[in-house]
């Protein structure tokens, strides 16, 4: 199965995070499993390409500029997992008996972890399987995707900030294959390519890392998919998928956060 985690904290003091506050959230993730289970840690660390979770920065701040975070206010942060293993770890042994009504600091300021949620409650929450993503309505040609957080691709050493269905696509089928106990022809990526840009709505923002800025587009794009079944199917399939696994460079650190929207 494919999980989506909210973890909500609340600020125990004022303070301003000056840089990207997902990579402090990553290092911190990784640091909290760790604890739990060395082995899978060093394992997913080790993993250089295609890892199995992505770690957000704080939900709907700008993270563009300082975060100014205020004392008392609670900040929700995004976990996705590809593997039923890492979600057992880390919503069993790791939350409940490690993190509940633990502090966690990011920067100058603690955080107090308060709770986990798994549900379809919230629209950056819940889980599905592979079944699922498979038995949807997958015969839209026309998709469209959103993306919430800056997105690029990167291309030995230059990155790509434009969008771009075959580099979109191609990250997703191979994150998909990779996790996914039902695979998707790979032969097609040879076809994504003919994807074309109907319509985009997209612009520039710059990320912070402190020792160097990243940059990438954030907005709606919407693909046309020549018809063909299998291509048309795994369009679809991958743009599902999108929500769990995010597209492009560093989505481990809540880059390239993305999700289906309705036509």
């Amino acid at each position: 199965m494919f999980y989506s985690l909210l973890l909500n904290v609340k600020a125990e003091n004022d303070g301003i995070i000056e840089y990207y506050p997902g990579r402090k959230i990553h290092g911190w993730f990784f640091s909290v499993l760790r604890s739990a289970d060395e082995r899978i840690s060093n394992v997913m660390h080790s993993n250089i390409s295609d890892k199995s979770f992505t770690v957000s920065s704080f939900l709907g701040k700008n993270v563009s500029r300082p975060l100014e975070v205020k004392q008392g206010e609670v900040y929700s942060i995004r976990i996705t997992l590809l593997e039923d293993s890492l979600f057992e770890l880390f919503s069993n042994k790791v939350f409940e008996s490690t993190l509940k009504d633990q502090n966690a600091r990011f920067g100058n300021v603690t955080f107090k972890v308060l709770n986990l949620s798994v549900g379809q409650s919230n629209k950056w929450s819940g889980f599905t399987t592979e079944e699922e993503l498979f038995n949807k309505d997958n015969t839209q040609a026309v998709v469209k995707l959103k993306f919430y957080t800056p997105t690029l691709f990167r291309i030995g050493d230059l990155h790509l900030r434009e969008p771009d269905p075959e580099k979109v696509y191609t990250s997703l089928i191979r994150k998909f294959n990779k996790y996914s106990k039902v695979k998707l022809d790979e032969n097609l990526v040879g076809k994504f390519k003919d994807i074309k840009i109907l319509e985009k709505d997209t612009i520039l923002k710059r990320v912070n890392f402190g020792e160097f800025y990243l940059q990438g587009f954030v907005g709606t794009v919407t693909f046309e998919v020549p018809y063909e079944d299998k291509l048309v199917e795994a369009v679809n399939v991958l743009s599902n998928f999108a929500f769990y696994s995010g597209v492009g460079y560093k989505s481990t650190m809540g880059l390239g956060q993305c999700k289906r929207e309705e036509l």
